[in-house]
């Protein structure tokens, strides 16, 4: 019998969480359907040991894997290549599913040929202390995505692809680099002619543990890596531009921008980030001109980087009055 869903767990020394994240899933009345990889990337704790009890138990659906580190995005990769679920997803191994919901997916999946399922997910620092985030761009039957007029971004948490795109799509994450599910969330839209909005909280997504890598002191140690993801997505819609989806895959790279001028907002304001800013900038206009000009129409920050733009940059030091106490960070 076919497996209808692999999940894929990144589990870098999670044994605090780890047995609250495969409870939810081996707790399925339709495990049997599930292939799920507990990734476990070079820990030194006792993740592996654990994920390894649970295979005991559910040898036909947990499969623990142990590698040398090598970042986030190398889980994903191994999953990718191995998978033989019909349908894809991720899921970190602090975070957690709800059950019901990923029974009701996965009856859905087993009459579903749409290319990308996309759900709301809970989000909250327990499972018993969460908020909904819904998006609204989405059809709830399936539709042509080249035919949407409007979007939304959609993060990992709310996507579940059909594999066979992944294979199209036939790409693979950067190793060491923090982010990458931005790439994941972004480039098999070059291949998908489906979507279909489903109003299940299937994902569960834990906030406020110390050391994740959207806190704020994460983000200010790691910003050269956001710069990157945020470089290689303009260069990868730069050589889309042609692509029925390629409107999306300018908002997702715009998206990136964003972030990448956010995340360097978040430091010092200095003359030494002032450059970084600058010649961040200048990367991506090289790389695309119409990211480069897209961000202009993103909000309030937008009409500030044009000021900054037209002042060579000087109008960044405003930064220090506009916001005294630091640039906020976000979720």
């Amino acid at each position: 019998m076919q497996k209808l869903l692999t999940i894929s767990i990144a589990a870098y020394n999670v044994e605090d969480y780890i047995e609250e994240t495969l409870d939810s899933l081996v707790a399925s009345k339709y495990c049997d359907r599930l292939e799920i990889f507990v990734v476990d990337d070079g820990g030194q704790d006792d993740t592996l040991t654990i994920a390894k009890e649970y295979q005991k138990r559910y040898p036909n659906s947990v499969f623990p894997v142990h590698k040398e580190n090598g970042g986030y995005g190398t889980t994903v990769n191994y999953s990718m290549e191995h998978a033989t679920g019909k349908y894809f997803k991720l899921l970190d191994g602090d975070d957690w599913f709800d059950t019901d919901s990923l029974d009701q997916l996965i009856e859905l999946l087993e009459h579903s040929q749409t290319d990308v399922l996309v759900t709301p997910f809970n989000w909250g620092p327990t499972v018993n202390e969460v908020q909904k985030k819904t998006l609204t761009a989405y059809p709830k039957e399936p539709t042509l995505f080249s035919h949407l007029k409007s979007y939304q971004t959609i993060s990992m948490w709310s996507l579940c692809y059909r594999t066979d795109i992944l294979r199209q799509a036939s790409f693979e994450l950067p190793g060491r680099t923090l982010y990458t599910d931005i790439l994941y969330a972004t480039i098999p839209f070059a291949y998908i002619k489906t979507i279909q909005y489903i109003d299940l909280p299937v994902y569960g997504y834990r906030v406020g543990r110390d050391g994740q890598s959207v806190s704020r002191a994460s983000r200010i140690k790691n910003v050269e890596m956001m710069l990157g993801i945020s470089e290689r997505l303009a260069q990868f819609y730069a050589n889309k531009k042609t692509n029925e989806n390629a409107p999306y895959l300018l908002h997702r790279a715009t998206s990136a921008y964003l972030q990448g001028v956010k995340t360097l907002f978040l430091l010092d304001v200095t003359a030494e980030t002032k450059q970084r800013l600058k010649t961040f900038d200048q990367t991506i206009h090289s790389a695309s001109s119409e990211v480069y000009e897209g961000i202009l129409a993103l909000g309030k920050l937008g009409k500030f980087l044009k000021l900054v733009r037209m002042t060579n940059y000087q109008a960044y030091y405003l930064l220090k009055i506009l916001y005294p106490k630091g640039f906020p960070n976000w979720i």
